[in-house]
């Protein structure tokens, strides 16, 4: 009964140790394809990245936040923003009557942000004109999937390692 109660712990570890390296999202100011640009009033928060990344709009316009991926977002920003959880579906409405440009992110998955140009984009009348570039791809590492390998075979090493520790552990004789 001890080697399968030994066993046992060892799988249950390995597994809580594989299952922790799933825990970040892939996202990125400029997302898995690059930058986005985009006119209107509606950002959607789809695949862990605001699309579009960079909202052109005009003062006074109701801006709406959408989350159409199947997990948790917020939109968090400096002075305004939704700082409780948007599940699925939820929506997130905000408006600015300022010429300006307006950062905002998601504080659950970093590196997940965006930003709001308001008509100019200039914030005051000596302020120089936005000028926008966007951020390609290739700016960004890709991902094969190496790295969830790597924090698996990781885990089921530290899995096993605290299992083997353990079972050595309990095998020691106790003093009387």
């Amino acid at each position: 009964m001890t080697a399968l109660r030994t066993v046992t712990t060892i799988v249950a570890l390995g597994m809580i140790g594989t299952f922790a390296g799933i825990t970040t999202a892939s996202a990125g100011g400029g997302c898995h394809e690059g930058a986005t640009e985009g006119s209107g009033t509606r950002i959607e928060m789809i695949d862990a990245c605001f699309t579009p990344s960079t909202l052109f709009a005009q003062p006074g316009e109701t801006i709406t936040f959408v989350n159409r991926d199947g997990f948790t977002h917020n939109v968090t920003a400096n002075g305004w923003g939704n700082f409780e959880d948007l599940t699925t579906g939820d929506r997130y409405t905000t408006s600015f009557a300022d010429d300006g440009v307006y950062a905002y992110a998601c504080s659950i998955h970093p590196g997940m942000s965006g930003s709001i140009v308001i008509g100019e984009g200039a914030s005051g009348a000596d302020a120089a004109p936005l000028e926008t570039r966007p951020v390609t791809a290739s700016a960004v590492p890709a991902s094969d999937g190496d790295g969830w390998i790597a924090a698996g075979a990781a885990g089921l090493l530290i899995g096993a390692a605290a299992g083997a520790g353990l079972a050595r552990m309990r095998r020691r004789p106790t003093a009387a």
